[in-house]
Protein backbone atom coordinates (compact mmCIF):
# COMPACT_ATOMS: atom_id res chain seq x y z
CA UNK A 1 0.00 0.00 0.00
CA UNK A 2 2.85 2.40 0.81
CA UNK A 3 4.38 1.83 -2.62
CA UNK A 4 1.02 2.46 -4.27
CA UNK A 5 0.30 5.74 -2.49
CA UNK A 6 3.83 7.12 -1.99
CA UNK A 7 3.60 9.71 -4.75
CA UNK A 8 2.98 13.41 -5.17
CA UNK A 9 -0.56 14.56 -5.71
CA UNK A 10 -2.46 17.82 -5.82
CA UNK A 11 -2.80 19.66 -2.53
CA UNK A 12 -6.33 19.49 -1.20
CA UNK A 13 -6.11 23.21 -0.39
CA UNK A 14 -5.50 24.15 -4.01
CA UNK A 15 -8.56 24.85 -6.13
CA UNK A 16 -8.74 24.20 -8.90
CA UNK A 17 -6.18 21.47 -8.34
CA UNK A 18 -3.03 21.40 -10.46
CA UNK A 19 -4.19 18.65 -12.86
CA UNK A 20 -7.11 20.86 -13.94
CA UNK A 21 -4.74 23.40 -15.49
CA UNK A 22 -3.58 22.84 -19.08
CA UNK A 23 -2.45 24.83 -22.12
CA UNK A 24 -6.08 25.40 -23.17
CA UNK A 25 -6.84 27.17 -19.89
CA UNK A 26 -6.12 30.74 -20.97
CA UNK A 27 -7.51 34.22 -20.48
CA UNK A 28 -10.55 33.55 -22.67
CA UNK A 29 -11.56 30.51 -20.63
CA UNK A 30 -11.18 32.54 -17.44
CA UNK A 31 -13.30 35.42 -18.76
CA UNK A 32 -16.03 33.02 -19.92
CA UNK A 33 -16.11 31.36 -16.50
CA UNK A 34 -16.36 34.75 -14.78
CA UNK A 35 -19.17 35.81 -17.14
CA UNK A 36 -21.10 32.63 -16.27
CA UNK A 37 -20.44 33.27 -12.59
CA UNK A 38 -21.67 36.87 -12.85
CA UNK A 39 -24.81 35.69 -14.68
CA UNK A 40 -25.54 33.26 -11.84
CA UNK A 41 -25.18 36.14 -9.38
CA UNK A 42 -24.24 34.03 -6.38
CA UNK A 43 -22.09 35.43 -3.55
CA UNK A 44 -18.32 35.29 -3.94
CA UNK A 45 -15.60 33.54 -1.96
CA UNK A 46 -12.08 34.99 -2.05
CA UNK A 47 -8.76 33.45 -1.05
CA UNK A 48 -5.50 35.37 -0.68
CA UNK A 49 -2.24 33.47 -0.30
CA UNK A 50 0.32 35.27 1.87
CA UNK A 51 3.33 32.95 1.54
CA UNK A 52 5.62 34.43 4.22
CA UNK A 53 6.70 32.82 7.50
CA UNK A 54 9.39 33.77 9.97
CA UNK A 55 9.99 30.15 10.98
CA UNK A 56 9.45 26.87 9.18
CA UNK A 57 6.87 24.36 10.36
CA UNK A 58 8.33 21.09 9.11
CA UNK A 59 4.93 19.46 8.57
CA UNK A 60 3.80 22.22 6.20
CA UNK A 61 3.68 21.51 2.47
CA UNK A 62 2.32 24.91 1.45
CA UNK A 63 4.06 27.30 -0.94
CA UNK A 64 5.96 29.51 1.50
CA UNK A 65 8.93 31.84 1.88
CA UNK A 66 10.79 31.58 5.18
CA UNK A 67 12.50 34.87 5.97
CA UNK A 68 13.18 37.17 8.89
CA UNK A 69 13.35 40.10 6.44
CA UNK A 70 9.79 41.40 6.65
CA UNK A 71 10.51 43.99 3.94
CA UNK A 72 10.20 41.16 1.41
CA UNK A 73 6.42 41.15 1.86
CA UNK A 74 5.66 44.61 0.45
CA UNK A 75 6.70 43.92 -3.19
CA UNK A 76 4.51 40.81 -3.09
CA UNK A 77 1.58 42.76 -1.61
CA UNK A 78 1.94 45.49 -4.23
CA UNK A 79 1.64 42.88 -6.99
CA UNK A 80 -1.23 41.18 -5.18
CA UNK A 81 -3.12 44.48 -4.96
CA UNK A 82 -2.69 44.96 -8.73
CA UNK A 83 -4.13 41.47 -9.22
CA UNK A 84 -7.05 42.27 -6.89
CA UNK A 85 -7.85 45.35 -8.99
CA UNK A 86 -7.57 43.45 -12.27
CA UNK A 87 -9.75 40.56 -11.14
CA UNK A 88 -12.17 42.76 -9.24
CA UNK A 89 -12.92 44.68 -12.45
CA UNK A 90 -14.21 41.45 -14.02
CA UNK A 91 -16.78 40.66 -11.32
CA UNK A 92 -20.17 42.27 -10.78
CA UNK A 93 -19.48 44.54 -7.81
CA UNK A 94 -22.99 44.05 -6.43
CA UNK A 95 -22.14 40.42 -5.62
CA UNK A 96 -21.34 40.19 -1.92
CA UNK A 97 -18.26 38.37 -0.67
CA UNK A 98 -19.66 35.83 1.80
CA UNK A 99 -16.33 34.11 2.41
CA UNK A 100 -12.87 35.62 2.61
CA UNK A 101 -9.80 33.69 3.66
CA UNK A 102 -6.18 34.71 4.00
CA UNK A 103 -3.92 31.68 4.09
CA UNK A 104 -0.30 30.91 3.60
CA UNK A 105 2.32 30.78 4.88
CA UNK A 106 1.39 32.88 7.84
CA UNK A 107 -0.71 35.92 6.85
CA UNK A 108 -0.13 37.52 10.25
CA UNK A 109 3.53 37.75 9.19
CA UNK A 110 2.71 41.02 7.42
CA UNK A 111 2.46 44.17 9.52
CA UNK A 112 -0.86 45.55 10.70
CA UNK A 113 -0.46 48.48 8.28
CA UNK A 114 0.14 46.01 5.43
CA UNK A 115 -2.97 44.08 6.48
CA UNK A 116 -4.96 47.33 6.38
CA UNK A 117 -3.57 48.15 2.93
CA UNK A 118 -4.57 44.76 1.49
CA UNK A 119 -8.03 44.86 3.06
CA UNK A 120 -8.64 48.42 1.81
CA UNK A 121 -7.77 47.32 -1.73
CA UNK A 122 -10.09 44.33 -1.38
CA UNK A 123 -12.92 46.56 -0.16
CA UNK A 124 -12.35 48.93 -3.06
CA UNK A 125 -12.64 46.20 -5.71
CA UNK A 126 -15.05 43.72 -4.10
CA UNK A 127 -18.27 44.03 -2.13
CA UNK A 128 -17.19 43.02 1.38
CA UNK A 129 -19.93 42.70 3.97
CA UNK A 130 -19.78 45.23 6.79
CA UNK A 131 -22.31 43.56 9.11
CA UNK A 132 -20.22 40.57 10.25
CA UNK A 133 -22.52 38.15 8.43
CA UNK A 134 -19.73 36.84 6.19
CA UNK A 135 -17.17 34.24 7.15
CA UNK A 136 -13.88 36.14 7.06
CA UNK A 137 -11.05 33.96 8.30
CA UNK A 138 -7.28 34.14 8.56
CA UNK A 139 -4.58 31.60 9.38
CA UNK A 140 -2.46 32.65 12.32
CA UNK A 141 0.66 31.43 14.11
CA UNK A 142 -0.03 32.40 17.74
CA UNK A 143 3.64 32.03 18.65
CA UNK A 144 4.68 34.62 16.07
CA UNK A 145 2.28 37.50 16.46
CA UNK A 146 1.50 40.26 18.92
CA UNK A 147 -1.68 40.10 20.98
CA UNK A 148 -2.58 43.53 19.56
CA UNK A 149 -2.85 41.90 16.13
CA UNK A 150 -6.14 40.29 17.26
CA UNK A 151 -7.70 43.77 17.62
CA UNK A 152 -6.40 44.75 14.18
CA UNK A 153 -7.85 41.60 12.60
CA UNK A 154 -11.22 42.26 14.20
CA UNK A 155 -11.10 45.90 13.04
CA UNK A 156 -10.52 44.66 9.48
CA UNK A 157 -13.57 42.40 9.62
CA UNK A 158 -12.05 39.02 10.38
CA UNK A 159 -14.36 36.95 12.57
CA UNK A 160 -12.61 33.60 12.44
CA UNK A 161 -9.06 32.46 13.18
CA UNK A 162 -7.50 29.27 11.87
CA UNK A 163 -4.58 27.56 13.61
CA UNK A 164 -2.96 24.28 12.70
CA UNK A 165 -2.21 22.14 15.73
CA UNK A 166 0.06 19.21 15.05
CA UNK A 167 0.42 17.82 18.56
CA UNK A 168 -1.18 18.44 21.96
CA UNK A 169 1.78 16.92 23.85
CA UNK A 170 3.27 19.78 25.94
CA UNK A 171 6.79 18.41 25.42
CA UNK A 172 6.36 18.57 21.66
CA UNK A 173 4.80 22.02 21.84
Amino acid sequence: MIERYDLSGPRYTSYPTAPQFHDGCGEGVLRQAIARSNAAGRPLSLYFHIPFCSIVCYYCACNKIITANRKRAMPYLERLIVEVAQRGALFDHSRPVHQLHWGGGTPTYISDDEKRLLMAATRKHFNLLEDDSGEYSIEIHPGDMAVSTIACLRELGFNRLSMGIQDFDPVVQ
